[in-house]
């Protein structure tokens, strides 16, 4: 993990996590460079989704520290690490359901410039406008045109993961974490997913991606790092990472593809 710092770059060193005699992540330190896909592969119970938690701020690590353009953000809350441009998107859709389409996405437009009064006042009149302008740019960039004006809860799945997708964009991200975002996708839609994925690279996103559909991840990567009991076991392209004996083996035993 040496080398200069990147801007925009997201770096984990050292992270452990325990919980009494468990630890569900053991000194992971993995890095997320901008203007690449970087994925995040392991069986179930291997510390993904902890580790997830430990890079947005929803836990704590018991060890180590979180790292963005250079900026320790360790003790940071996940709101204001948003603000610095750290963006997730979750395993279940979080939109507001009563919301439409385009107002969902100006939430993300606004929240990633508000500061203290912001929050408390709302947004001065340009920056409310800018934020239009942003939301009306990504529902075209993503083909959801036609659907701005829908309740986000009528939506199909594959319609919801797309508008969280188009909301985190509105948040303008350095870093953009999606937490298994095929996840009830059908084959059309996962091939448009692993467009707009490369889309988000190509534009200067550092994207980390975590899927259990490693066809996916392994068609739209630049590197990937595999976990298992909490740990990094390999990590690489994904070729050298497909042929690692540790991580076939546990594949392989699950009857999982690889």
């Amino acid at each position: 993990m040496s080398g200069a710092v990147r801007r925009g770059e997201l770096r984990a060193e050292g992270l452990s996590r325990r919980y009494g005699g468990l630890t569900a992540v053991d000194g992971v330190s993995l890095a997320v460079p901008p203007g690449e896909v970087t994925g995040l592969i392991g069986p179930n119970g291997a510390g993904k989704s902890t580790l997830f938690s430990l890079l947005t701020g929803v836990e704590q690590p018991d060890a180590g520290r979180v790292v963005l353009g250079g900026r320790d953000i360790t003790r940071m809350a996940p709101d204001a690490r948003a603000r610095r441009g750290l963006v997730q998107t979750f395993q279940v859709p979080s939109l507001f359901p009563s919301m439409t389409v385009s107002d969902n996405l100006m939430v993300g437009a606004e929240n990633r410039h508000r500061d203290y009064y912001g929050g408390l006042l709302g947004l001065v009149g340009h920056s409310r406008v800018a934020a239009r302008r942003r939301v009306s740019r990504i529902l075209s960039a993503l083909e959801l045109e036609s659907i701005r004006d829908e309740i986000a809860g009528t939506l199909s799945t594959g319609a919801l993961r797309l508008v969280e997708l188009a909301r985190a964009l509105c948040a303008e991200p350095d870093v953009l974490l999606l937490d298994e975002p095929a996840s009830g996708l059908d084959a059309t839609e996962t091939e448009k997913l692993a467009g707009l994925l490369r889309g988000f690279a190509a534009s200067g996103v550092g994207v980390l991606l975590v899927d259990h559909d490693t066809d996916l991840v392994f068609s739209v990567v630049d590197r990937v790092y595999a976990m298992i009991g909490g740990r990094v076991v390999a990590e690489g392209s994904p070729d050298e990472v497909r042929a690692n004996e540790a991580v076939r083996s546990v594949y392989l035993a699950q009857g999982s593809a690889l």
